[in-house]
């Protein structure tokens, strides 16, 4: 999720403590340790991103949602915004400071992670293996929205800041979990439509609350993607021949298209010529409008396969993604996903 989110994740299960001060009362140096603890716990494992060096695809897959987003690293987390916070607010009790920063830290940011299409590798350093349970975007207005307006209610009612603040947090939940129901629902609706599929998967679109996209993977490995909406059949948009063994052998070594293959679920893959060298374009179908693939990894290449730049791209900027989530041109699509001239893998 993004940071502010997770800071008012962290600060509303902070209130989940009942204070020590009565309703109304001035409340305690503990009662401030525990909220600061739990927003810093919330918000320290994104530290990575300002410690990440390195090609975009390394920062993006590697650096960040590394180790510090793991389960084994949570505790260190919980304990470094537990003596951050003691140390602001002398004479604080530091045990219940080190429960709500802890709970902040797994249940303010690894599992809102989690619950994202991106996921996060929980289990580093035993596993690099990137879960996702794909319930919502990683900026979800929805989720976010109460926790903001109980937290300003808060902020201009001292008196009932607690009561403001688990209404939020329950509101949001609430919102959470019915995406949960949302994506089964819809899970068992895609496959009864695509009974010979392999897998079917689900994804969140943005922008969008009545609406999700999809990928089956059918037999052969050819990929139908489109939409199905809360109230109706899915809609196929796309089918892709999706399979990379033709990607040669000495690209797949390249250490960003490496990472860039492994972080793609529903892979689509080009490669073309270019300035003396190549471009590998890997795209992911979960991030995809209408059957376009939206967010993807470029990495080009000099003629001795050395990186010469790795970027990611989003589909397009903010507003031209709204235009076509809104039904504009998507533009040109091909079936192997890449530009005019290039040789489709496979």
């Amino acid at each position: 999720m993004d940071n502010l989110t997770h800071g008012l994740l962290g600060l509303a299960l902070g209130a989940l403590r009942r204070p020590d001060a009565p309703p109304g009362g001035r409340t305690s140096p503990t009662d401030r340790a525990v909220l600061l603890g739990a927003v810093l716990a919330s918000e320290l494992p994104d530290l990575d991103t300002l410690l990440a060096r390195g090609d975009a695809v390394t920062v993006a897959l590697q650096a960040h949602r590394g180790l510090s987003h793991s389960l084994l690293f949570s505790p260190v987390v919980a304990l470094g915004a537990t003596l951050a916070a003691c140390a602001v607010f002398r004479g604080a009790r530091p045990r219940p400071v080190l429960a709500a920063s802890l709970a902040s830290v797994l249940g303010a940011h690894l599992l809102p992670d989690l619950w994202t299409g991106w996921g996060t590798r929980l289990l580093l350093p035993f596993s690099d293996v990137r879960l996702s349970l794909d319930w919502t975007m990683v900026v979800d207005p929805w989720v976010t929205l109460p926790l903001l307006a109980g937290a300003l209610v808060a902020w201009r009612r001292r008196a009932a800041w607690r009561r403001a603040l688990l209404v939020g947090l329950a509101c949001s939940v609430a919102y959470v979990g019915a995406r949960v129901v949302s994506w089964g629902v819809l899970t068992r609706r895609v496959e009864a439509t695509y009974a010979s599929a392999v897998s079917v998967r689900v994804f969140p679109l943005p922008f969008s609350v009545g609406t999700w996209r999809y990928v089956a993977t059918l037999p052969g490995g050819v990929l139908a993607a489109g939409e199905v909406p809360l109230a109706g059949a899915p809609r196929e948009a796309r089918r892709v021949d999706a399979s990379v063994d033709a990607l040669p052998q000495e690209l797949r070594e390249v250490g960003p298209v490496r990472e860039a293959l492994a972080w793609a679920r529903f892979p689509v893959v080009t490669v073309a010529p270019f300035d003396g060298g190549r471009e590998v374009r890997i795209s992911d179908l979960r991030y995809h409008l209408r059957g376009e693939p939206t967010l993807g990894f470029v990495i080009r290449l000099d003629a001795g396969n050395r990186v010469t730049e790795a970027r990611l791209e989003r589909g397009g900027s903010a507003s031209e993604l709204l235009r076509r989530w809104r039904g504009g041109s998507a533009g040109p699509t091909r079936e192997d996903g890449g530009d005019a001239g290039a040789s489709g893998v496979p």
